[in-house]
């Protein structure tokens, strides 16, 4: 229910007596109406829009300004691809984020041999000494495709995101 709604409810129940009109709510279907009230959820964003943010957040609106009029145009970073996107509504998100938000997970990427996992990062010459796990929680975790595939490429494998 949003507040309008409410606002329709209320003013639907009204009741007179002689000149004087008033309504009876029971204190609990008060309460719980308030509680159906929509809160307004928290924007989620990617980190670099995140860190973004955090550096700006104290004069947002001359940031977001200056940004657009400085260095928008030249800006090829993930947060300039990300404020280009105008169907995503860049500068609501910002602002929103005033009000609260959570950082999105990113993926990860784990490598995987048939049931068993890698365990740690190779590096380049250290085939020999390979670990590996049957327990997919202790995978090593990658950030990127690229990163973990990299790996395949020296020993095999393949590659699989968590």
């Amino acid at each position: 229910m949003n507040k309008q709604e409410l606002i329709n409810h209320i003013k639907d129940q009204n009741e007179w007596l002689g000149n004087h009109r008033f309504i009876l709510i029971k204190k609990e279907e008060l309460i719980s109406m308030i509680e159906d009230l929509d809160e307004p959820q928290k924007v989620k964003v990617p980190a670099f829009v995140a860190e973004w943010f955090e550096t700006n957040k104290y004069v947002l609106d001359r940031a977001i300004l200056d940004y657009m009029f400085e260095d928008y145009a030249s800006d090829n970073s993930e947060f300039g691809k990300w404020f280009d996107n105008k169907n995503g509504k860049p500068i609501e998100t910002l602002v929103r984020m005033l009000d609260g938000y959570e950082v999105e997970e990113e993926p990860k990427w784990i490598v995987c041999y048939s049931t068993m996992y890698l365990k740690s990062p190779l590096e380049t010459g250290q085939i020999e000494t390979v670990e590996i796990t049957p327990k997919k929680e202790l995978a090593c975790h990658f950030k990127s495709y690229k990163e973990a595939k990299q790996q395949t490429s020296l020993i095999g494998g393949a590659v699989e995101k968590v």
